[in-house]
């Protein structure tokens, strides 16, 4: 009879790392197994006897991470999730001055709607720029936002949304956010700092950034790839539309979620 060793392989911040690799070594050395992660970050390294091994986890641009793992019998073995830290801290793209490529970038909002169900929208209308600064935590992000571009995909909302109970699109047309702190919170997520003006109301925002890559596209430029996310309250701007069911819920939640995924071309030094 025989033990089959599982595990699943993430990033610190939760993210399946598929393609990462598990050693499994004897006491005296010998490598019993060599597996490689799927799709999940799961790996499972089978047919192996009692006894006490050494579990090696590798993946490219990360730290290598060991368990120790005791096998008493057969059947199956958990070591649970195992997170990988990255090597040298979270990557960051090169210096210089990006500016946001709104054709290919989602800005996206989404709330909970009567307490079940969760909307989402778009702002079809937005422009920006990012400065990555030669000490990656002075770098800045300017964007603004046109406010009656909202898109939730039906025009009798869209016209609230526009209207002075939430976005006052005609009196405040333009909302921006304007970040100059980046701090490092995990091996490959940075906190981003600024703050968002809505409806004239100065907000602090702070938002979950991670950059996924550069890559040359097919026009001759070069591209970085970024996502970040965040949590704002509503009555924070002033938006204190309240409406409420029978039931005492509230139509529309306190909170809304922002998400955006930016491509940004790099224009200069």
């Amino acid at each position: 009879m025989s033990t089959t060793i599982t595990a699943r392989v993430a990033t610190t911040s939760g993210r399946p790392l598929d393609g990462a690799v598990m050693t499994v070594m004897s006491q005296a050395g010998e490598q019993r197994a060599i597996v490689r992660a799927d799709a999940e970050g799961m790996v499972r390294a089978a047919d192996l006897e009692i006894g006490t091994y050494t579990v090696v986890v590798t993946a490219e641009g990360y730290q290598p991470t060991a368990r120790v793992a005791v096998v008493s019998g057969p059947g199956s073995l958990s070591l649970g999730e195992i997170a990988a830290v990255r090597a040298g801290g979270a990557p960051v793209p090169a210096a210089g001055h990006y500016e946001i490529d709104p054709g290919h970038s989602i800005i996206e909002i989404s709330v909970r709607h009567f307490g079940i169900a969760t909307i989402k929208g778009r702002f079809a209308d937005f422009t920006g720029s990012i400065d990555v600064a030669d000490d990656v935590e002075r770098s800045s992000v300017l964007a603004e936002i046109k406010t009656a571009s909202i898109d939730t995909e039906n025009q009798t909302r869209d016209d609230h949304l526009r209207s002075d109970a939430f976005f006052d699109a005609e009196q405040y047309p333009v909302a921006q956010f304007r970040a100059g702190q980046v701090r490092p919170a995990t091996d490959e997520t940075w906190s981003l700092t600024g703050t968002l003006t809505l409806r004239g109301s100065e907000v602090p925002v702070a938002l979950e950034m991670t950059y996924l890559g550069t890559v040359d596209d097919p026009w001759g430029g070069r591209r970085a790839g970024f996502r970040a996310t965040g949590t704002l309250k509503r009555d924070d701007f002033g938006i204190s539309f309240d409406d409420k069911l029978l039931s005492g819920v509230a139509q529309i939640g306190s909170t809304a979620t922002v998400t955006l995924d930016v491509q940004a071309v790099h224009t200069s030094n």
